[in-house]
């Protein structure tokens, strides 16, 4: 029997010249001092991606490279958000499956350029796949939305799933009920099912955020823009490099399970068949929490859930074409969803089949 107190698994060593490598390649990442720099990561997996650039056949695994760096007092201290505070009650996350499963979307907005106006960007990433979009327009509507999503499917894919939060431009009308905005009916009649996030909880929406927040510290605050079209092509370098990042990550270090999927692509089509859009079948989800009071509101009206369930999180679905709207609540991760109750939720106009892709092209 080994009585040897040395532990089984030992640290990685890598020669003097590859330490140097290393500790050469973080100094440069950490400058953003040139063109190929300007947006990249700094971490262990930007430095293996680096080597991987270099030629360098045999790479060091990730804890070795951050080794090397914590031994060269290479580690720069991050700012962080004050961090949400873990509830115990259950959150009803979606599991995304497959690229293409879920988006989340966002708007950074009000920006001012200087001498020009007002921006306001639009951002999106696949939460499977982290691959990110996002352009600028002068105005935050519904219109815009559309205009940087029909690109964007055209480019990356229809989605299952996008995740929203409450947003005026995402959802419509801020006071009339049962009132479905341009954006809503768009994905409604292309098969996308919308998933609101709770009231005045961003962090619901982790991946995207994430991906705002760099895009505020990374390309934002540290150059000035002349006007919209300079922050286009310099947004497009960001995207490109959290692209390119992302994609070397997912395939080199990745351990989530791929299902088997279909990417559809949206094809060109008119923009102008696309006003005054029908509401038509299909589900629109909202995640909640039950006030003190047992309610929830979706779309602008309260619905009576349970003072039992107060401060649970409830999953809403309206059903158009049966004119119903659907709760269940999960009480833990293990848990089965139960349906809690089901109410007619009848639209203030007909709801019709959906219009085919060739209708648009």
């Amino acid at each position: 029997m080994d009585l040897s107190k040395e532990p089984n698994k030992k640290h990685s060593k890598i020669d003097e010249s590859l330490e140097n490598k290393i500790v050469e390649i973080r100094k440069m990442l950490m400058t953003h001092s040139t063109p190929a720099t300007k947006y990249s990561n700094i971490g262990a997996v930007a430095i293996h991606q680096e080597l991987n650039k270099a030629g360098y056949r045999s790479k060091p695994n990730l804890s070795t490279i951050n080794r090397v760096i914590k031994r060269n007092n290479l580690i720069q201290t991050k700012r962080r958000n004050r961090s949400n505070k873990e509830s115990k009650v259950h959150y009803p996350v979606l599991p995304a499956r497959y690229p293409g499963h879920t988006y989340q979307l966002d708007l950074v907005t009000p920006r001012y350029i200087s001498g020009y106006g007002k921006i306001v960007s639009v951002n999106r990433i696949d939460v499977y796949s982290s691959l990110a979009n996002l352009n600028q327009y002068q105005s935050k509507g519904a219109d815009s939305i559309i205009e940087f999503i029909l690109e964007d499917w055209k480019e990356y894919g229809i989605p299952l799933y996008l995740q929203l939060d409450n947003e005026a431009s995402f959802r419509g009308s801020v006071y009339h009920p049962r009132t479905f905005g341009k954006l809503t009916r768009f994905c409604l009649n292309f098969g996308v099912q919308l998933i609101f996030i709770p009231f005045n909880e961003p962090w619901r929406n982790a991946h995207i955020e994430s991906f705002n927040s760099r895009f505020n510290d990374r390309l934002w605050l540290i150059q000035k823009f002349t006007d919209l079209v300079h922050l286009r092509i310099e947004s497009q370098k960001f995207k490109n490099k959290h692209n390119d990042y992302q994609q070397y990550r997912k395939e080199n270090f990745s351990k989530q399970k791929l299902q088997s999927y279909t990417t559809r692509l949206l094809p060109d089509i008119r923009h102008d068949l696309l006003v005054d859009l029908a509401i038509t079948k299909g589900k629109v989800h909202f995640i909640r929490l039950v006030n003190e009071k047992g309610y929830i509101n979706i779309f602008n009206e309260d619905f009576y859930i349970s003072t039992k369930l107060s401060f649970e999180y409830i999953w809403a679905t309206i059903l158009t074409h049966k004119s119903e709207v659907k709760f269940f609540h999960k009480a833990t991760k293990e848990s089965k969803w139960v349906m809690v109750k089901s109410v007619e939720y009848r639209l203030r106009e007909i709801v019709k089949d959906r219009i085919p892709f060739e209708y648009f092209l």
